[in-house]
């Protein structure tokens, strides 16, 4: 299949929480004709921390969901060091807004928006999904994200200073109530929109377990849910926890989420009937 021509625009602010400004980036299909629907992905900003929105420019990330038709944006939030949360969740919230507004009279179809991240930004993707004032997000994929921020264990420590506990400004024995508020899974209900949850059997960093019992709780709430586990994958997908993001199981990743979007979102508008996304995922 030929490849598509993309448009890119960088750096358009969308927002300046106490003086600090956010921006974000949009990469779409240069001769879209119609509304089309939009993903935004949250900067992976490793354990809330500085990050670098431009790998949502690597081939596995946005790129190839723009290929498939989507308008897709990456930003920047907070992090920990420059504001405790829910800032980093205020943040991903009105990005949404500003897409939704659409100044820039972007080709967007404002009513089919799905967020995804990894890590980090898999929890923020998940909070957006599920948290009061989310934003009638549509679909979500979250990969290799915290779920559950009161059940440690991996890097997740909860009563020592660690990323978990800069997030919130504590540690559970004084902010036990913004870890239960930071944490995807105490939002649960019946209203969750459509979840694709990926995570690596091995993660060293956010256990699998995040998943699971995220994936439980939307099960059991009735949501529409799938988990693909990454059979020995460490917190990068990978058999080695030292090798670089990269590599085959990063593109079946943004072919998976690429189905998932278009049964989800797509679908909604163009093609209603197609079937559900199937994983093709193999073990690493």
């Amino acid at each position: 299949m030929p490849e598509t021509d993309l448009t890119f625009l960088p750096d358009i602010q969308y927002a300046s929480p106490d003086g600090i400004p956010l921006c974000l980036d949009v990469l779409m299909p240069t001769r879209l004709t119609e509304p089309t629907p939009a993903v935004l992905r949250i900067d992976g900003c490793p354990a809330w921390g500085p990050g670098d929105r431009s790998s949502a420019m690597l081939p596995f990330v946005n790129p190839a969901l723009a290929q498939a038709g989507f308008v897709t944006v990456a930003i920047s939030v907070r992090h920990s060091g420059q504001a405790t949360f829910p800032a980093q969740l205020h943040d991903v919230q009105a990005a949404l807004s500003w897409l939704r507004s659409n100044p820039l009279s972007l080709p967007v179809d404002t009513d089919h928006i799905g967020v995804w991240g990894q890590s980090a930004g898999g929890h923020l993707a998940a909070l957006a999904g599920l948290a009061p004032g989310g934003g009638d997000v549509q679909a979500v994929v979250t990969i290799s994200g915290p779920s559950d921020l009161l059940r440690p264990g991996g890097e997740m420590q909860i009563d020592r200073p660690s990323a978990v506990t800069a997030l919130v400004g504590g540690d559970v024995s004084t902010h036990a109530e913004q870890l239960r508020a930071a944490s995807p899974i105490a939002h649960v209900t019946a209203d969750a929109p459509p979840f694709l949850i990926i995570h690596g059997t091995s993660d060293e960093t956010v256990p699998y377990e995040q998943s699971e019992h995220l994936h439980h709780a939307l099960h059991n709430a009735g949501a529409e849910v799938q988990l693909i586990s990454v059979d020995g994958g460490h917190h990068n997908l990978r058999a080695d926890p030292d090798a670089r993001y990269e590599g085959q199981i990063w593109y079946d990743v943004a072919s998976e989420a690429t189905r998932f979007f278009q049964y989800y979102l797509a679908s909604a508008t163009k093609c209603i009937g197609s079937p559900k996304p199937r994983s093709v995922i193999p073990a690493v």
